[in-house]
C-alpha cells in the first residue's frame, strides 16, 4: 500500500510533525510506502521526494507568521494558499504522476502553507482521504477557541465572522479576514464531504468536532502513540540541581505565565529548579522572563528548543512535568512522552488533558489559569517523592497498554483497508 503524507512542516516543529515522521518510519518498516508532500523550507529534512514539494508563501528561512514581513506579495501569497491554491493542486498533481499508484492520502496539517484544495486534487485522481484533527482549525480562525486567555466557542458551529469583530489571527486584522473568508469559502465549496474519515486524538475533540457538523460516523478516535522501546536505556540528564520541566511551544495559550507565578509561590531555599524547553513564538518568552521575581532569576531557566533524543533526557532527569495549558489542549504528546520516560504530569483540567491524566494516580490536575490552584499542585507533588515514583511508572503501564505504536498503526491500517477496499 501506497499512503501520501501531506503536512505543512518537513522538520519538528511540535507534535504534529513529530507524529509525521513516527508515521513515515513505521510505515515502511511495515513494507508499505510513505510518500510526503509538504514545504520547502530551508531548514527541511532531506528527501528525494523534495523537488515536488510547495515553495514557501514567504522566504525559505520563514518558517512561522512571525517572520514574515507582509509585504504585498507575501499577502498574496498567504491568501493563495488560505484560500485555493492552484499552484498547490499542480505540485500534488506532479508529485502523484512521478510517485504512481497512490491507495491512500492522509492530511496531517496542511493550513496556511499549503492548502485544503489538494483535496479536489486527490479526489479527482480517486484517491480516498483520511484526515488527522489535532487542533481546532475546521472550527476556529485562530485554531485555539481561546480569546484574550480564555476559551471562546463563538464560531464552532460556523459562525466565523465572530472572529472578525476580536481580530483572532494574530490581533491582525488582514490575517483574520483571510483566514475567515477562506474558511467560509472552503465550506461552501463543501470540500471536507470528500473526506472519508476524520482521526481524532481523544474523546473531547470528537465532541467538539461534531458540534461543528461532522457526521459521527467519520470520526474515528485513535489514540496517539509513542514510542516506549529504545536500543538503549535513556540516560537521565545529570544536573547540579533537582528540576520540574515544561517542554513544548513557548506561547500564550500554553498558560507558562501560570506556571511561573504558581512556582514562584514555592517556599525554601531548596525547592527545584524550572526549566522550560520549546521554541519562542511572538516574543512570548521575554514577555515570560518579565515576570521573574528577585531570588528566582538563577532557578528559572529557557533553555530553548531541543530535540530527542536529548529532550528525552530532560524528561527522564526531571521530577515530574507541567502541562499549563489554558486552551482545549487535544491530549498533547508531552504527556504521552513524560509517561514513556516514567515521569508523572501536573496539568489544567482542559479538553483532552482530563483523559490523560489520573488525578492522583498518574499526575495532578488543576484548574485551568488558577495560580494558587497549580501552587497547591506542585507542593502536593514535592511533598512525597516516593509517590512521584509511583505515579510515574503507573504512567508508563498507561501508555504501553493504550498508545503503543503497533497498537495505533493498527487501527489506522484497519481504517484505511476499509476505505480502499
Amino acid at each position: 500500500m501506497t499512503i501520501l503524507m501531506a503536512n505543512k512542516f518537513f522538520f519538528v516543529n511540535g507534535g504534529t510533525d513529530r507524529y509525521f515522521f513516527h508515521m513515515m518510519h513505521h510505515i515502511e518498516q511495515r513494507g508499505h510506502r510513505a510518500v510526503p508532500f509538504s514545504v520547502r523550507h530551508s531548514i527541511s529534512r532531506p528527501s528525494p521526494w523534495l523537488p515536488y514539494f510547495l515553495p514557501p508563501p514567504g522566504e525559505p528561512e520563514h518558517t512561522h507568521y512571525a517572520h514574515f514581513r507582509l509585504s504585498t506579495a507575501n499577502i498574496i501569497r498567504l491568501a493563495d494558499r488560505a484560500f485555493y491554491s492552484i499552484e498547490a493542486r499542480w505540485r500534488l498533481r506532479r508529485l502523484l504522476k512521478a510517485c504512481g499508484r497512490v491507495d491512500i492520502a492522509y492530511i496531517l496539517n496542511i493550513y496556511n502553507y499549503m492548502s485544503p484544495s489538494i483535496i479536489h486534487t486527490f479526489v479527482k485522481h480517486g484517491i480516498p482521504i483520511v484526515m488527522r484533527i489535532g487542533d481546532y482549525h475546521l472550527q476556529c480562525a485562530n485554531y485555539l477557541f481561546l480569546r484574550n486567555g480564555q476559551p471562546c466557542v463563538l464560531c464552532a458551529q460556523g459562525q466565523y465572522y465572530h472572529a472578525l469583530r476580536y481580530r483572532c489571527v494574530k490581533r491582525n486584522a488582514t490575517l483574520t479576514w483571510i483566514r475567515v473568508f477562506s474558511m467560509y469559502l472552503h465550506r461552501f465549496l463543501g470540500l471536507y464531504r470528500h473526506v472519508k474519515a476524520f482521526v481524532v486524538p481523544c474523546r473531547f475533540m470528537k465532541s467538539m468536532v461534531q458540534v461543528g457538523g461532522i457526521p459521527e460516523e467519520k470520526i474515528v478516535v485513535i489514540p496517539s502513540p509513542i514510542d516506549v522501546s529504545s536500543a538503549e536505556p535513556i540516560v537521565p540528564k545529570k544536573c547540579a540541581w533537582e528540576y520540574i520541566l515544561y517542554f513544548g511551544r513557548i506561547s500564550h495559550e500554553k498558560g507558562l505565565d501560570t506556571l511561573i507565578d504558581a512556582y514562584q509561590q514555592l517556599d525554601g531555599d531548596h525547592i527545584p529548579h524550572l526549566v522550560l524547553l520549546g521554541r519562542d513564538y511572538d516574543g512570548e518568552t521575554q514577555r515570560l522572563q518579565r515576570r521573574i521575581q528577585k531570588g528566582f532569576e538563577e532557578k528559572i531557566h529557557f533553555l530553548g528548543f531541543i530535540e530527542a533524543p536529548e529532550l528525552h533526557r530532560w524528561i527522564k532527569g526531571s521530577l515530574f512535568t507541567v502541562v499549563p495549558s489554558r486552551w482545549y489542549d487535544n491530549a498533547p504528546m508531552s504527556v504521552y512522552e513524560s509517561y514513556a520516560m516514567q515521569r508523572p504530569v501536573v496539568c489544567a483540567a482542559m479538553g483532552g488533558l482530563a483523559e490523560q491524566v489520573e488525578d492522583g494516580r498518574t499526575g495532578r490536575l488543576f484548574q485551568a489559569n488558577s495560580t494558587d490552584d497549580l501552587a497547591a499542585a506542585l507542593r502536593w507533588m514535592l511533598s512525597d517523592r516516593e509517590r512521584l515514583t509511583k505515579m510515574g511508572r503507573r504512567g508508563h503501564a498507561k501508555v504501553l497498554e493504550e498508545n503503543s505504536t503497533e497498537k495505533h498503526i493498527n487501527a489506522l491500517f484497519t481504517l484505511f483497508e476499509s476505505l480502499v477496499n
